[in-house]
This record gives structure tokens, sequence and C-alpha cells, in this order.
């Protein structure tokens, strides 16, 4: 049976997602949500744009869709892996078609999935292949995978509740990133579009240079690319402009450094090579909402001392600025 069609583009974020929950889903708060069986019902509204992670294994039936431009089938025993962002357009399924699927909202994969960055050198090939056809061995696996998160969060709420979840998401994580290096090789050349290429080699190049470099412009010259035609390319390819993408690896990082070592926040400036501390709080706050130190506070429930916050001097003043231009260019 076809989705309902609707020509207007449907922007559908996490909160909108949490509106299907039912008996058949279980969700923690606003960053979490695990549906055990997905039918035609909850599939309706086409075209629509995910705000968020979604991992989702075809248990019955089958379906067909357009992700990106490119056209998409899933039977049985297929997983499906968008990293959000993406458009998905002229769906059509049988009758018969069940799923489960995963649901994360972006701010929760980016602070509490430790290791984020293991999957950077797989995202050119879900990029070109988000569907997956699993052997049965892993696809008892990952529906073990899905069971044991179902369970955690259909029992009573506890103190730890979300360290036990969030321990189980990493874990999930990782069996995924395991499914991946079995199907690629990051260093195999092989033929691909062009623009898959650009992507690819943005991709590489930020990875090995965030710490230092963070403009669009000095990665397009490197690339011998004007900045907006690589924006451009990053944009069909992935939903992200360059900007975003350089946005993100850069507050993996630091959201990495504040939750799993003891740096203080000058330290992280200095490891991430900012000017300062006050420029680092700045860049963090102007993307996330919250100073780093609060980030660390409410994340991890732990009291972290207050750091003694430098005047401001003409540095910091030309710091806030350039903060402001480098949001800008995630734009």
């Amino acid at each position: 049976m076809p989705f309902s069609i609707d020509h207007s583009l449907k922007q559908v974020s996490f909160e909108e997602a949490l509106i299907t929950c039912n008996e058949r889903s279980f969700a923690m708060g606003k960053d979490l949500l695990v549906l055990d069986d997905v039918t035609p019902n909850d599939l309706e509204g086409m075209p629509m744009q995910l705000g968020f992670l979604l991992i989702t294994l075809c248990t019955e039936g089958e379906t067909a869709f357009t992700l990106s431009g490119q056209t998409r089938r899933m039977k049985k025993g297929d997983l499906l892996i968008s990293l959000g962002e993406q458009v998905f357009l002229d769906g059509s399924m049988s009758d018969d078609f069940h799923a489960t699927a995963i649901l994360m909202s972006r701010s929760y994969a980016q602070n509490c999935i430790v290791g984020l960055n293991y999957m950077w050198p797989y995202l050119l090939h879900v990029m070109q292949h988000p569907v997956i056809t699993l052997s049965v061995e892993e696809q008892l696996w990952i529906l073990d995978c899905y069971g044991i998160l179902r369970r955690r969060l259909h029992q009573k709420p506890g103190r730890y509740l979300r360290e036990a979840v969030i321990s189980l998401t990493r874990a999930f994580y990782f069996e995924i990133c395991n499914l991946l290096d079995k199907r690629v090789q990051p260093d195999t050349q092989v033929a691909q579009n062009r623009s898959y290429v650009i992507f690819d080699q943005f991709i590489r190049l930020v990875s090995q240079n965030f710490k230092h470099e963070r403009s669009v412009e000095w990665y397009s010259s490197e690339m011998c690319l004007t900045p907006k035609h690589l924006s451009e390319v990053m944009k069909t390819v992935s939903g992200k402009t360059a900007g975003q993408w350089i946005t993100t690896l850069v507050m993996v990082e630091i959201k990495t450094l504040l939750q799993n070592t003891n740096l203080s926040i000058k330290e992280i400036a200095q490891e991430m090579n900012f000017p300062n501390q006050s420029f680092l709080g700045k860049y963090f706050k102007n993307v996330e909402g919250i100073s780093p130190s609060d980030f660390r506070k409410g994340l991890l429930g732990i009291e972290v001392p207050a750091e003694t916050a430098e005047a401001p001097d003409a540095a910091e003043v030309c710091g806030a600025a350039e903060a402001r231009e480098a949001t800008e260019n995630a734009e």
C-alpha cells in the first residue's frame, strides 16, 4: 500500500515522534524512543525530513521509498540506518510490513554515545548504503539488543535508570559499528559518485584537523572548491552543510572530554586549541545553549567546582565575534 503523500515537506522532530507512543512504544524522556512494532499506520505523511537518528529492523513484509534522491528497498532482515536530516519520499509498503525501531534525539546521540567518532569512517558507506541486509545470526543479535533496551525502559524508573539506559545504548551503538566494520574497509578505494567522493574527503579532512581548523573556507581551500559548492554538496549528500558537520565533530569531541575526563574547562580549551577558556565557553553556549560546566553537571550529576572566569579583554571580545561567525558558518 502507498504512503499518504503530502507534497509539502514535513519536518519531523523527535518531540513529534513521541506522539506515536502507545502500548507498543517505550520512551526515556525526550531522548530515546523504542518502537516495538512499526506498522503502515505509523508511517503516514510522506515526504518528511527526520530530525533524529533512526535505526529500524524490518521483521516482516517489505517497503520501498526514496531517501535523499535514491530509491531504497527493505525486506525482512534488513536494517535501515538514518542519521537524521535526510528526506524520505514516495513510500510504499506491503500490508504485512512490520519493523522494530530505535529513535534517538540528536542531542542524546551526541551527548551520551561515547565514541560517536567511531562511525566517522563508515559515514560514506551509510550514506550510500543506508539499508543493510543482515544474516539470521545478526538479526537475532540486533533483536536481542532491542529487547534489552525495551525491557529496561518498561521497568519502573530507578535512581540510575538514565545511566543504565545510556550504557545499553552505547553497547547497541558499538554493535552497529561492528556490523558496518564487517561490510566496509574505510581505506578501500572504490568507484564513487563525485559528490560522495567530496563528502568522504571532507569528513576525513575534518576528522584530522577539527581541533585546529574550524572554518569552511579553510577546508574548501584544501579541497580546491568554493565554500558555497562544498556546503551545497554536503547538504545534498547528507542533509547537513559543511559548517554543520564541522560544528558537530567539534562539539562531540568537547562533550566527550567533558564527560569522560577530569580535564578542567581551561585544559579542554587548550586541548581543542581555543584561545582561552572564555572563548570555548562562548562557542559551546552558542551551539548548546548552556555552558560547558553546566553541561558536565547536568549530564553526569556531579558537582564541578566553579572555575574562575578571566576578565574579558580585547582578544576575548574579538573571540566572541569569531564564535558567532563560526556558528553562523554552520547554518
